[in-house]
């Protein structure tokens, strides 16, 4: 048996405080550390969550979607525009006027033309388009026409584009455009491919008037007419161009002529009288090959073709038409 001295067991005393207070001050030096990570960490989440850091970063600018349906006008698409809060109505009248620079090839032959309201009508493409909200016109026109663009790029047959299509019908895009809303007004129909099948043979009619134009010097369509008289008419009053006065007559007569079977154009109008699907625009390319020179639709919507005017006169006198 071991025995310690009073002396040893003092000292003995005193070597296990000493190991004591050192346990306590790492152990208090560890509680510090934890303390300190936790601030850094944790409790940063919860300070940003109630004390957020200011930030810079703008909120996402509010948006509208914009459906815009085959053969309407640009005072109808204005409209729309100015209900969605896109931008006035009046401002992108304005916009319409004149087509931005950059579009040269979607409106070639525009600058030959004259007469027309809106530089910008019929180029504009039906569909529903996202754009922002408190805007002015011109940055909707230009993103229509960057799309109108696009999709005419896009549109090819038997291996032609659109382009060398119309050069090959020594057609200007301006008369493609022009003739697709034509179509378009005349045959309202869808995109499947018996529509387009139609279509085809609606354009067949008015190329067949247009390339034997000394015994068809009208195309026979009042589509024309009910631009100036009907879609424009609230515009054309708007500014001071009503009936009768000298600047209704210029816009008259530039899609109008009078002849003894009605207001018809003579030829092509000046321009587009409202906004054509890509199918009414594959179909001013590319018709039907026919010898149809009259046509009309009955109270079913079917669609009649006649190669002379007495078998049209017949079936027209036996037949409703809506």
């Amino acid at each position: 048996m071991i025995y310690q001295t009073r002396e040893q067991k003092h000292k003995m005393k005193l070597i296990m405080k000493q190991q004591l207070r050192i346990r306590l001050k790492i152990a208090i030096a560890l509680t510090l550390i934890l303390i300190f990570v936790f601030n850094a960490t944790a409790c940063s989440g919860i300070k940003q969550y109630l004390w957020p850091e200011p930030t810079t970063a703008e909120p996402a600018a509010p948006t509208a979607d914009i459906t815009i349906i085959p053969g309407w006008s640009i005072t109808q698409i204005a409209e729309e525009l100015e209900k969605k809060n896109v931008c006035p109505a009046e401002s992108f009248l304005n916009a319409c006027k004149v087509v931005p620079p950059d579009n040269e090839a979607l409106v070639e032959g525009l600058n030959s033309a004259s007469g027309y309201i809106f530089a910008a009508e019929g180029f504009i493409l039906p569909e529903t388009y996202n754009l922002y909200q408190n805007k002015d016109g011109e940055y909707a026109l230009r993103t229509f026409l960057k799309y109108s663009r696009t999709t005419l790029s896009s549109i090819e047959e038997d291996g032609m584009t659109a382009y060398a299509r119309a050069e090959q019908l020594n057609m200007s895009m301006y008369e493609v455009f022009t003739l697709a809303s034509i179509i378009q007004y005349e045959a309202n129909l869808g995109s499947t491919d018996k529509d387009l099948e139609t279509m085809k043979m609606v354009s067949s009619v008015f190329h067949n008037r247009l390339t034997n134009s000394a015994s068809f010097p009208y195309i026979g369509s009042d589509a024309t007419r009910k631009y100036i008289e009907v879609k424009m008419k609230d515009y054309l009053t708007s500014i001071g161009a009503t009936e009768g006065t000298a600047q209704y007559k210029k816009y008259f007569e530039g899609y109008c002529t009078n002849d003894a079977y009605d207001l018809k154009t003579k030829g092509l109008p000046v321009g587009p009288v409202g906004c054509p699907s890509v199918s009414a625009i594959k179909a001013a390319l590319w018709p039907e090959t026919s010898g149809n020179y009259y046509f009309f639709t009955d109270a079913d919507n079917n669609f009649h073709f006649y190669t002379n005017l007495n078998d049209f006169q017949t079936e027209w006198n036996t037949k409703y038409k809506h």
